[in-house]
């Protein structure tokens, strides 16, 4: 196998308006925690962004949280690639609200923001 190249060019369907960009960029995140790609789960995730574990609780202040690109590609190595998660049901049921350059969505439990930045969207925030 020939190593993928880091970084890769951003994925074309996050250029997309939202309505089709949001659930890509989910189901484009799903597809590489499955897959160990974190080259691709780095093209999708904006610099700042953050994923919340709030640990089954309504209490934030035992929430695990992290914060910025490097630290969640770290994750994905640590916890999710060992033990993937299972794919995502086709078509997504996402619930989605825009708003100029920012967006929400729901997943079932998964809290999604969205971002607008350079011509395109990224992952901003998953919480769960």
């Amino acid at each position: 196998l020939v190593p993928t190249p880091f970084p890769l060019p951003a994925p074309a369907f996050a250029a997309l308006p939202a309505a089709d960009a949001l659930p890509a960029l989910v189901l484009a995140e799903r597809d590489a925690s499955r897959r160990g790609d974190l080259p691709l789960l780095a093209t999708l995730w904006a610099a700042d962004a953050r994923i919340v574990d709030s640990r089954g609780t309504a209490e934030p202040s035992d929430d695990y949280v992290w914060q910025g690109r490097n630290a969640l590609l770290d994750r994905y190595a640590i916890a999710v690639f060992p033990a993937p998660p299972p794919p995502l049901e086709e078509p997504l049921a996402l619930d989605i609200t825009a708003s100029g350059d920012t967006a929400t969505a729901t997943l079932g439990v998964d809290r999604w923001r969205f971002v607008q930045r350079d011509g395109r969207w990224w992952l901003l925030e998953l919480a769960y």
